[in-house]
């Protein structure tokens, strides 16, 4: 694998940790205004995308956005659960 697809991996990686961040809760705070709950929803989703944003930070830690996506991911997933558990 070359440097560019790891940046590119990084990045992607990078966006999914802190995409799925704030898609959770974005979906959590939609359905308690609709009078829903989806608390596992959207925690599922939550861990679904630190989990892809965790391998592909693994796959690309030489760049510094893959190294900063598997930290994050490991730091947020670990402290969700850990936190809610």
């Amino acid at each position: 694998m070359n440097d560019t697809d790891k940046r590119k991996y990084g990045g992607l990686a990078l966006s999914l940790c802190l995409g799925g961040l704030v898609l959770a809760i974005a979906v959590g705070m939609l359905a308690r205004l609709l009078q829903h709950n989806a608390d596992m929803p959207a925690y599922l989703i939550f861990l679904g995308f630190q989990v892809a944003g965790f391998v592909l930070g693994i796959v690309s830690r030489q760049d510094a956005l893959g190294k900063t996506a598997y930290i994050t991911s490991a730091v947020l997933a670990v402290g969700s659960v850990l936190f809610l558990g």
